[in-house]
């Protein structure tokens, strides 16, 4: 289930303890219970439900002499999802200074070294092409592209339906350029985009080619059978 299918199936009583622990910044079960009318086992369930979709987190607080106190507070994830924060007017402001002050190739190097980041968490992967690009994918996905991969007879195809950094994109084609050079990188193979977002498509489409001594292991049982064939002929 995806954090949005997640975020859908929230109750009204459950919104209302995210706005709340984001509001007083943290709270017991009994603090919130009291603000929504309702018992304290209930405000406890539901904050076991949130802690078990990461939403929140409970720490033990300890006051004087008294029974130490479980108190919530906010998630990364829960603060990302539900109180967005304009990252992208940021960086869009901070790249057209970048560009202007220092170029468009140094701009092309910043985006290489982000996609660096990426790289380095896949660079122990082993095994074959087909085992490189499920990997690369599962990881893409992860990482909010919603990634998708399928094989064909000539190489394998990764779908990007969606850009986290969409808007960054639009603007500056680095970003674009150094995502393919990532992707030749991890998979070390030729990459070809086939489909843009940036240029109007519904996503991001690459072509990765099979080397021919994959092709040909592929083809080998049928080439097999037919040789075979031929040699019972001739008998």
């Amino acid at each position: 289930m995806t954090d949005l299918e997640q975020s859908l199936k929230l109750s009204s009583t459950r919104l209302a303890i995210i706005r709340l622990l984001k509001e007083w910044g943290k709270g017991t079960a009994n603090q919130l219970s009291k603000a929504l009318g309702i018992s304290r086992i209930a405000a406890h369930q539901h904050l076991g439900s949130l802690k078990a979709m990461g939403l929140v987190e409970v720490q033990i607080e300890r006051k004087g002499r008294g029974r130490p106190s479980e108190v919530f507070t906010l998630t990364e994830l829960a603060q990302e999802r539900f109180f967005p924060r304009r990252y992208d007017l940021l960086a869009l402001t901070v790249l057209d200074e970048v560009a202007t002050e220092l170029g468009d190739e140094f701009l092309l190097e910043l985006f290489r070294r982000y996609r660096e980041q990426f790289a380095k968490k896949l660079n122990d992967q082993k095994g074959n092409l087909r085992e490189r690009v499920e990997a690369l994918t599962n990881f893409l996905a992860e990482e909010g592209y919603l990634a998708q991969w399928e094989e064909t007879k000539d190489g394998f195809i990764i779908s990007l339906p969606n850009c986290p950094i969409a808007k960054i994109a639009k603007r500056f084609q680095q970003a674009c350029t150094s995502e393919v050079e990532m992707l030749a990188k991890v998979l070390d193979a030729p990459v070809t985009r086939e489909c843009h977002q940036v240029s109007g498509d519904s996503c991001c489409r690459y072509f990765i080619a099979k080397p021919k001594s994959e092709k040909t292991k592929i083809s080998h049982p049928a080439f097999a059978e037919a040789k075979r064939s031929k040699e019972v002929l001739k008998r």
